[in-house]
């Protein structure tokens, strides 16, 4: 590579100095250099124009950064709102021209502004903040138009052997930091900042034979099938376990025969983890495990308590909403309390929580029964495409594979977000929407993927 591609490399991979430590920072932009150099991806970031550039940057740390990356910056003003601005500034032509499969997202933004200008006199950022929960839906037409050009897919699958490796010494740097003593795990086990969403894309691309993932790298991921379990989240297992399913009947027989093989090997080796780590430690994982899949433990019961409260909202205000900005309750101490005039903020600085824990309830509780089909309606119009993409799995596998994939991700994806509090904030809202935009712009006649040459360059280029 040329100085200038260096370049690119070191702007693509520097944000990583922004939300981790020096020391890990540091060996995560040598791995991830090291891979991009390696399978010649730089070919294909070299490629991008500016404002693809800018995109990919932002979509490849937050996926890997997650919460860590989301929050750089100054309140209110983070990263994703500063990015949004410029790319829908750089993208304002392709914007504005409004095709009819991506109406209901432009109409959740309209919607989400109009109650973020309403509100605001009485709750002000606080209206904003809640506001978000549609305006993110802008990211369907930013990121439809980044991958108009079909082969931004090829850079996107690509990039995965780098999230493989990536996530990999992650997650295995904090298990050092266990063994040495340096690091102690919480009452919740691990529990550390590996991540939820892309860990559990990690997992589903084990079942599926892409050729970007070949056996070393499968290897490397199959160590976030342990990192999906400590984190203990129930509703990534349950989407995980919801998609294998879906797996078996949607997928080619190698797909089929990649679930049953790579699933019953995870089996196996999380029993015997957790035999292990029960013996070697007064961590008593049996007995947490049956208290966290328990309907009664304060973690589970706060949600349906919170689902209810919540439905009593909606039924007083099912029309237009109860409104956003305001608390409609909040929790401290596993005990749910009335906000009365409390703000986020205020619950945030006393140590409470006045999330929901259910995008989708929370959704049509604020904005009321006539928003939230519009909501629907953009989150069936993906799943729809499984029709297009049935009948060709047979003569067009390569194509087939990677949607699969896709699909797969936003099943998992779905269910994480009716357990958690998702689309309110940026960095599970983005692989949410990144996910639907993809599998919208995803087109089984464009994406016979151009022949881009992605190994190291040939002597003469070097010349």
């Amino acid at each position: 590579m040329n100085r200038v591609n260096y370049l690119r490399i070191i702007l693509f991979l520097g944000p990583f100095f922004l939300y981790e430590s020096l020391l890990v920072s540091t060996g995560l932009f040598l791995l991830a250099f090291g891979i991009i150099k390696h399978e010649g991806i730089q070919k294909l970031i070299n490629r991008l124009d500016i404002r693809e550039f800018i995109f990919f940057t932002y979509m490849f740390h937050m996926l890997i950064g997650e919460r860590e990356f989301a929050y750089v910056g100054v309140s209110p003003l983070f990263i994703t709102e500063i990015t949004i601005f410029i790319l829908s500034v750089l993208y304002i032509q392709k914007l504005i021209k409004v095709k009819k499969l991506l109406l209901p997202y432009y109409l959740l933004v309209i919607i989400g502004l109009l109650f973020a200008i309403i509100y605001f006199p009485v709750n002000q950022i606080s209206a904003i903040r809640d506001s978000f929960m549609l305006i993110y839906a802008i990211w369907v037409p930013i990121i439809y138009a980044v991958f108009n050009d079909k082969s931004k897919y090829t850079l996107f699958f690509e990039l995965l052997k780098v999230f493989v490796v990536v996530k990999a010494a992650h997650y295995l740097y904090w298990v050092v930091l266990i063994l040495l003593g340096l690091w102690f795990p919480t009452f919740e086990g691990f529990r550390f900042g590996v991540g939820f969403t892309l860990p559990s894309l990690l997992v589903l691309s084990l079942v599926i034979p892409l050729k970007e993932i070949d056996v070393k790298y499968k290897f490397l991921a199959f160590i976030m099938v342990f990192a999906v379990f400590t984190l203990f989240h129930r509703s990534i297992f349950l989407g995980i376990m919801i998609v294998y399913v879906a797996y078996l009947g949607l997928g080619t027989w190698k797909t089929q025969k990649g679930v049953l093989k790579y699933g019953s090997a995870a089996l196996i080796c999380l029993i015997t983890f957790i035999f292990i780590y029960q013996y070697y430690t007064d961590f008593d994982m049996f007995t947490y495990l049956d208290r966290k899949t328990s309907t009664s433990e304060g973690n589970v019961s706060y949600r349906f308590i919170a689902w209810g409260i919540l439905w009593e909202k909606f039924t007083d205000n099912f029309i237009l909403g109860f409104g956003v900005g305001q608390p409609a309750f909040y929790e401290f101490g596993n005990k749910v309390f009335d906000p009365g005039n409390l703000s986020y903020f205020q619950i945030a600085e006393m140590g409470g929580n006045a999330q929901p824990h259910n995008s989708y309830l929370n959704i049509l509780t604020r904005f009321g029964i006539f928003v939230f089909p519009i909501f629907l309606w953009g989150l069936i119009k993906p799943l729809l495409k499984v029709i297009d993409f049935f009948p060709i799995k047979k003569f067009s596998i390569p194509v087939y594979n990677r949607y699969l994939l896709l699909f797969g991700f936003l099943g998992v994806l779905y269910v994480f977000t009716f357990f958690n509090v998702a689309l309110e904030g940026p960095h599970h809202s983005f692989p949410f929407w990144l996910t639907i935009a993809m599998v919208l712009g995803y087109d089984k006649h464009a994406l016979q993927y151009p022949k881009v040459e992605l190994r190291k360059t040939s002597n003469c280029n070097k010349k």
